[in-house]
């Protein structure tokens, strides 16, 4: 996106209106670096002179997208629009930093300013350092100084904010979030986390212009980085992950609500980008139009090794609304999920296309395009440039890009441009009170072993890639960002014995395989303040099993002791 003017609004209605925290933060613990900010905005720098954020690999100087966020938007019992949504905030913006005040549906503008409107940034090891000097006493002692991210976490809220609102890891169980005294500290997703929150009902809509939903957003982003994995599996490495917890504090029911990825994706030089979508996969990318993506002034390419930008919806359940999200003729089945249900894409003003395919303006025309329709109504339809056919369609460029057969943009005759990518779920019911948990990764992925634009291999590399992130995303994240001490007990490090504990987390049942046949085997699991919860025993044997069914969720560890052998294992139960 080029062009941009950021206007300041103030706003002297009923609530007042918090100007956001301008400082942002860098989501950068693998191989990209990707600036967060506290209202809706990420992957760009808004303030000053406005430049794209998300750098990929990092250190190198190119940009794989200009700016992202969410879009949300429903209509309540009488058909009227409530939309909120952000593109560059050119105009105004229609979210705000911030927990909603649950009985008013409000902003207590001085708390807000004092303690949310800012960012939390948390990584695996400042929590791993907090807890060994919370053990060693230094906490007490007061030689450690306990970080930001930590210290100011917002596991509670105060006054009619919400009380319980992110999870902790509550070292004594006394339900309070407190790092000083008792050890806390926050359980965050991935290795590395930075939190957002903000909702859309602190002021008048000066960017869509619609009417406000009453939404309190919690935005996690997060990474991982496993540097020394298979290298099939290296793109986790090369991949963001956003979640959003969205709660519906009004009292309106609102119907035919779509949540949506937007994405200005400027991959490398900004003029000539490609998008598709594959259905089968639940996922829409970015490429580039060209063989060689170039350099211009201020705007450095991929050159002769373009990469594929692809954006997955992650798995996210969603219940009780009435509505088959998946599209699987089940309504409300358990561990119903999210699936991607649209994608469209728009054109920058400045260039030569039909003026229904450009920029939204209005609220309808944002929703328009949340909902697989063109500014001026018209349907997306199959074929061409999607707009002016006879074939409605909810999903564009679904051919193979790799052999360009099917529907791509290539064979559409299409010239590449300045694309904006949205990708959509719904129609679902959001019920007064009611929360909705949603998500999507970031895929980058591209070949740098020859000269060759990454497009040809969509379909081994691409669609790998998409695979993989997402499997590891759901069998490592819970698990990883524990402490690697612990309190009330110490590890014997001397002699050990190899031992398998899975699954991991666990919701009912775990297996504890041992590396060796023993004569006898102790199995102890533990709490976090170094209390036995059971014990079984292992005999003539290697295998042992534990019903978990009635324990509490959280970290508990694993003690496997063998005569002078001796292991613990972290474990976290759903």
């Amino acid at each position: 996106m080029r062009n941009i003017f950021i206007l300041s609004l103030i706003w002297s209605g009923t609530f007042a209106q918090l100007s956001p925290n301008t400082v942002g933060k860098d989501l950068d613990k693998n191989y990209v670096k990707a600036r967060i900010h506290t209202d809706n905005d990420k992957c760009w720098n808004k303030y000053g002179n406005q430049y794209a954020a998300y750098e990929v690999p990092k250190g190198r100087g190119r940009h794989a997208m200009f700016a992202n966020s969410v879009w949300i938007g429903g209509l309540d019992a009488g058909g009227q629009l409530h939309i909120a949504a952000n593109t560059y905030k050119q105009t105004g913006t229609d979210f705000w930093p911030g927990p909603l005040d649950t009985a008013n549906i409000t902003v207590f503008s001085a708390t807000n300013s004092a303690i949310y409107n800012k960012l939390w940034k948390v990584d695996c090891k400042d929590i791993d350092n907090f807890v060994t000097a919370f053990n060693s006493g230094s906490v007490s002692a007061g030689t450690y100084t306990i970080p930001d991210g930590i210290k100011t976490y917002p596991a509670q809220g105060t006054a009619n904010f919400q009380k319980a609102m992110l999870p902790f890891a509550d070292v004594n169980n006394n339900g309070v979030y407190n790092p000083q005294t008792d050890g806390d500290y926050p359980l965050i997703k991935g290795q590395q986390q930075v939190l957002s929150i903000f909702n859309d009902r602190n002021g008048l809509h000066t960017e869509t212009h619609g009417a406000p939903m009453g939404v309190e957003i919690y935005e996690r982003s997060y990474a991982y980085f496993e540097p020394n994995i298979d290298d099939t599996m290296q793109a986790i490495n090369y991949t963001t992950f956003f979640h959003y917890t969205i709660y519906n504090r009004s009292n309106v029911n609102y119907n035919n609500v779509y949540i949506t990825d937007w994405n200005d994706v400027d991959l490398g030089n900004w003029t000539d980008d490609f998008v598709g979508t594959d259905v089968s996969n639940n996922f829409a990318y970015c490429y580039n139009g060209n063989p060689i993506d170039p350099s211009a002034p201020n705007n450095a390419g991929y050159g002769n090794k373009p990469p594929v930008m692809s954006h997955a919806i992650l798995k996210t359940i969603c219940t009780n609304d009435g509505v088959d999200n998946n599209n699987n003729s089940q309504i409300d089945e358990p561990g119903e999920q999210f699936g991607l249900s649209r994608t469209t894409y728009f054109n920058n003003n400045n260039s030569a296309f039909p003026p229904a395919t450009t920029n939204p303006n209005v609220a309808i025309e944002y929703y328009n395009y949340m909902t697989g329709f063109w500014k001026d109504g018209s349907a997306f339809t199959y074929s061409g440039n999607a707009y002016g056919g006879t074939i409605p369609t909810s999903f564009v460029y679904t051919g193979d890009p790799s052999t360009n057969t099917g529907w791509t943009e290539t064979t559409a005759g299409n010239t590449p441009g300045d694309r904006r990518l949205l990708q959509s779920s719904g129609p679902f019911n959001f019920p007064a009170g009611s929360r909705i948990e949603w998500g999507y990764a970031l895929v980058f992925s591209q070949d740098t072993s020859q000269v060759i634009n990454t497009i040809t291999q969509f379909n081994s590399r691409v669609v790998r890639d998409v695979r993989n992130v997402r499997y590891y995303d759901e069998t490592h994240q819970a698990a990883l960002c524990t402490p690697q001490v612990y309190v009330g007990i110490k590890q014997n490090d001397t002699k050990k014995i190899s031992v398998m504990v899975y699954p991991n987390p666990a919701i009912d049942f775990i297996s504890i395989d041992l590396s060796e046949n023993v004569k006898t085997a102790n199995v102890t699991l533990i709490d976090l303040l170094g209390r036995a919860i059971f014990n079984a025993q292992i005999k003539d044997g290697y295998r042992a099993s534990l019903d978990l069914s009635t324990l509490n969720k959280g970290v508990y560890f694993v003690e496997v002791t063998s005569g002078d052998k001796k292991v613990v294992e972290k474990i976290v139960k759903n």
